[in-house]
């Protein structure tokens, strides 16, 4: 009886070593609730880079807008009032492939030595908050979630496909307007 014991109580430990281990090894994924928190995330970064910044407060945002290429532009607040400032500022969101191109996609310019971004239109109506989503893929550091994002007019959802690659480390949002 004594070496059945012994024996079932090694089984188990083996066993749940081995799961142990298999857990421990597995890849880190990027769960739903963690993708939605990021989007969430992003979509404020983004929001407040078009928007000029004012992440603190209004005080140094006082800026008449200009023409520049044919485009109405006014200069960022003075927290994202420098490229490497709106950089720093959108790189726990987004990718720097993304930063990049969107940089570029949004016409920012550096005009006497200040960021400007083009006069836009500001935010939309669909409600991030009560997305539902699904898992595309999963590929490695990759993964892709289909969002259906509800509007706030009650109009027909919207889908959104994110993508988010793990970089140093840390999910990203891999597409700088992904979650507009």
């Amino acid at each position: 009886m004594k070496k059945w014991l012994l024996f079932l109580t090694t089984i188990t430990l083996i066993l749940s070593l081995g799961t142990a281990a298999t857990a421990k090894n597995a890849p880190n994924g990027l769960t739903q609730k963690q993708a939605l928190q990021l989007a969430l995330s992003a979509r404020e970064h983004f929001w407040n880079t078009m928007s000029g910044g004012a992440l603190k407060s209004n005080a140094n945002c006082t800026s008449e807008p200009f023409e520049y290429q044919n485009l109405q532009y006014v200069f960022m607040c003075k927290d994202l009032g420098t490229k490497a400032k709106a950089v720093k500022y959108l790189t726990p969101a987004f990718t720097k492939q993304a930063i990049d191109k969107g940089l570029k996609d949004y016409h920012f310019t550096v005009k006497d030595g200040k960021l400007a971004v083009p006069v836009g239109d500001g935010d939309n109506l669909l409600n991030w908050k009560k997305a539902k989503m699904t898992l595309l893929s999963k590929k490695g550091s990759v993964q892709t979630y289909r969002f259906t994002v509800p509007t706030l007019d009650g109009s027909p959802s919207a889908k959104r496909n994110v993508t988010f690659v793990k970089e140093n480390n840390v999910w990203k949002v891999n597409q700088f307007d992904a979650v507009i």
